[in-house]
């Protein structure tokens, strides 16, 4: 484990794989969409198809990459993105999604019943 997992794995909360792989980049993704060069709606219509259209008997982990925020290039991807996902959390579609490190979002998505 890293150091901060080793830290998170004291309080209480935490369980140790909890805690590395909060710790860790995890980029064994089912699938990557691409949405480099996206505006803010296409972007989100990708994801949206992404959330709703896939059917999955099982937690599938999905990494929607773009590029990261460069000096006076405007808003990115990133809070449209992350808006939309925070949502899809709290409505059951998402499990999880943390920021990549490479630019985008790496998402959990909950198994859908068939």
């Amino acid at each position: 484990f890293s150091y901060f997992a080793q830290r998170l794995i004291n309080l209480p909360f935490f369980e140790p794989d909890d805690a590395n792989a909060l710790s860790t980049e995890n980029l064994d993704v089912s699938q990557v969409f691409d949405l480099n060069g996206k505006g803010a709606v296409e972007a989100l219509a990708v994801l949206e198809a992404a959330l709703h259209e896939q059917r999955r008997s099982e937690e599938v982990k999905l990494w929607f990459r773009f590029d990261p925020p460069t000096p006076g290039g405007g808003e990115t991807l990133f809070q449209p993105v992350g808006r939309r996902l925070r949502d899809a959390i709290k409505h059951g579609h998402a499990v999880r999604a943390m920021p990549a490190q490479g630019g985008g979002w790496i998402v959990r998505l909950s198994a859908k019943v068939r």
